[in-house]
């Protein structure tokens, strides 16, 4: 979504992604390709966006989105758009939009289908429209069901033209969640209505973004569990790698990430302190790894 509105002229695009080019991301990920696998996402598509617009002032950011940081992270900005994956990080950024005045724009994909919809400061928001956060397990992830590529295309769209109206306030009165289907051409609008007992922009209680419960430990799609330190932190990432023991296998180690194979696992540790361990899904065993090899 960030080239297009940097092919409109937005002057100053803030990107913010925790994670790196993984070589499963080029189906949909159109900004990328093979020579970016390793990079931060974030870092590769401010390079692939200074080639498109040089006048524009792109912000990279790795990092992990969560509550304690977003409202830092927004301020000054006159749009937010979602490029998230899972409805507890929207909540969040809901929250966080209505009580600091600014729009941003929902939108997400699975299999052929896609959903647009325009959150004003006043509302309907969010959370007008999901009242609750899904259980786990109640919504099929993007790693299990797919993507069809071209929906993302179309998506990330509607979603970019949503944003220049948002910000030459020329959104209608009347919100709506846009829903498409690209295999079956099957367009839907559905009028979104504001819920005067909506929490969030009817009582004004930001209880996502209030949460001072924020999970430390996060199981995750495909076999992994990413561990958050319990307080911020700068790793030297090259120090670490030399410090790692015998029979570890070390895959990529640039300026954002260390990523290595120990104990049968996967683990990608990044400067702020985060790592992601793949090949469990217990935490158990995961906060166990953590510790041996980074012991925050």
């Amino acid at each position: 979504i960030v080239s297009n509105p940097a092919r409109a002229g937005i002057g100053h695009i803030r990107i913010m992604d925790r994670d790196v080019v993984e070589l499963n991301n080029l189906q949909r990920q159109n900004l990328f390709d093979e020579n970016d696998v390793g990079l931060a996402k974030v870092e590769a598509a401010a390079d692939k966006i200074a080639h498109i617009n040089s006048e524009v002032t792109i912000e990279p950011l790795v990092k992990d989105l969560h509550n304690g940081n977003i409202e830092e992270l927004i301020a000054g900005f006159d749009l937010v758009m979602d490029g998230t994956d899972n409805i507890p990080t929207r909540m969040i950024v809901n929250d966080a939009c209505v009580k600091h005045r600014i729009p941003w724009i929902y939108a997400g994909v699975i299999r052929t289908e896609g959903m647009v919809m325009t959150v004003l400061p006043d509302g309907p928001c969010l959370r007008c429209l999901i009242p609750e956060t899904p259980g786990a397990g109640a919504m099929i992830s993007c790693e299990i069901a797919g993507v069809l590529n071209t929906i993302v295309s179309v998506i990330a769209s509607v979603q970019c033209t949503e944003a220049y109206k948002a910000l030459l306030g020329k959104m209608e009165s009347t919100r709506k969640l846009v829903i498409y289907d690209v295999w079956e051409h099957r367009f839907n609008a559905v009028t979104v209505e504001k819920d005067k007992r909506c929490l969030c922009c009817g009582k004004h209680e930001y209880t996502f973004l209030d949460n001072l419960n924020r999970d430390l430990v996060i199981g995750l799609c495909q076999n992994s569990v990413q561990i958050i330190p319990p307080r911020d932190t700068t790793l030297d990432l090259d120090i670490l790698a030399q410090q790692l023991k015998d029979g570890v296998n070390i895959l990529i180690a640039n300026d954002y990430l260390l990523r290595f194979q120990a104990e049968g696992k996967q683990i990608t540790v990044y400067k702020d302190g985060r790592a992601l361990i793949k090949g469990t899904g217990d935490n158990g065993v995961a906060k166990a790894i953590y510790s041996r090899y980074l012991g925050l």
